[in-house]
């Protein structure tokens, strides 16, 4: 053999090897980027869920989104399709941003007619920048470039760990996985002691501003609230875009008024939900002065994180219409409650 033909062999060789390996991704899939999963157990898991989203996101047959923070990820798509009809899934971002989220929003709107959008909109959430996500994205899964697919296609974890996982569930399915995927209400003990373990909270008075009848958005909270989501409710008139605010416990509220935010969160939350209000395909369900809820640590594995069946809960009444917001005014009612019970929290201690 010549050295030439060699070479030849060699890079013939080469080129057969890494079609090989692109077929079999491709084949494969096991993040769903091409087609949906049919004769394995695709591996969505909350460390998988910046990729699993975009092809739950392409190729899932759904007309509804589940957007938000991992306040979300408990919900169950089947209990959402009952009571508000549809057929839901779960494009959560854990410790996402207004802009994470706007992401899922773009990719769903451009691959699927939406019908309902179930936000969970963070309070705090609002003053991160906004065009940053908090959590990174592979972005070459996000968009249709073909081309920069090759970093999904020569991946070191998807070759090595996650088809080997697949090929282990060939041949199974799990109808019950569009409800289980992301949820962690199984995984945490709840209650006071699981709430205050290690939880440290600071004992100095911070000054609080008073809070403004009318407050006007930062600069950060409307460019959020601009960018991330009017241009969804503007342009799609025929959604139905359903926030709501989510129970965290009064320990959280506590803590936003040891670190001078509480006010302020309050304010942007108000300022945010008269500019959505605006709309006439916009509705908004507030639960953070839930009494039964955020006073009883039992449903809480820390400051925010709420159970399962909180969740459950959140979905039945928002079908029922209750805790939904119509004016300013009930905003600020519910301001008022969370600031009492903080100051009785404050002086008893």
């Amino acid at each position: 053999m010549t050295r030439s033909q060699w070479g030849r062999l060699t890079l013939t060789l080469l080129i057969g090897a890494l079609v090989l390996i692109v077929a079999l991704v491709v084949l494969v899939d096991p993040f769903e980027v091409y087609h949906k999963a049919t004769a394995f157990i695709p591996p969505i898991e909350s460390g998988t869920q910046s990729y699993s989203n975009a092809g739950i996101a392409k190729t899932y047959d759904y007309d509804s989104i589940i957007i938000g923070s991992s306040m979300t990820e408990n919900f169950r798509p089947s209990q959402l399709d009952a009571a508000l009809g549809g057929r839901f899934v779960k494009l959560c971002v854990n410790g996402g941003t207004p802009f994470n989220h706007r992401q899922m929003m773009e990719m769903a709107f451009s691959s699927h007619g939406i019908k309902t959008v179930f936000y969970g909109l963070d309070v705090d959430a609002l003053s991160f920048f906004y065009k940053t996500p908090k959590a990174e994205m592979p972005t070459y899964l996000y968009d249709d470039e073909l081309l920069n697919d090759v970093q999904y296609w020569f991946n070191r974890s998807v070759l090595a760990k996650y088809i080997p996982k697949c090929l282990r569930t060939l041949g199974q399915t799990d109808p019950s996985q569009r409800d289980t995927m992301y949820s962690w209400g199984e995984d945490f003990a709840f209650g006071a002691n699981a709430v205050l373990s290690g939880a440290v909270i600071s004992g100095e008075e911070v000054a609080q501003a008073p809070l403004e009848e009318h407050p006007a958005l930062s600069q950060q909270s409307r460019l959020n609230v601009e960018y991330n989501l009017l241009p969804f409710i503007e342009a799609h008139p025929e959604t139905q875009f359903i926030f709501f605010f989510p129970p965290y416990s009064l320990m959280q509220w506590y803590a936003f008024y040891t670190q001078g935010q509480l006010v302020d969160n309050l304010m942007q939350k108000q300022a945010a939900a008269e500019r959505l209000l605006a709309y006439d395909n916009v509705k908004i369900y507030d639960f953070q002065a839930n009494l039964d809820w955020i006073l009883n640590l039992n449903h809480y594995v820390d400051f925010e994180h709420y159970g399962a069946h909180i969740n459950e809960q959140i979905v039945t009444l928002i079908a029922q219409d209750a805790y939904r917001i119509t004016d300013a005014e009930q905003l600020r009612e519910n301001a008022a409650v969370l600031m009492s019970y903080v100051d009785r929290k404050r002086f008893a201690k």
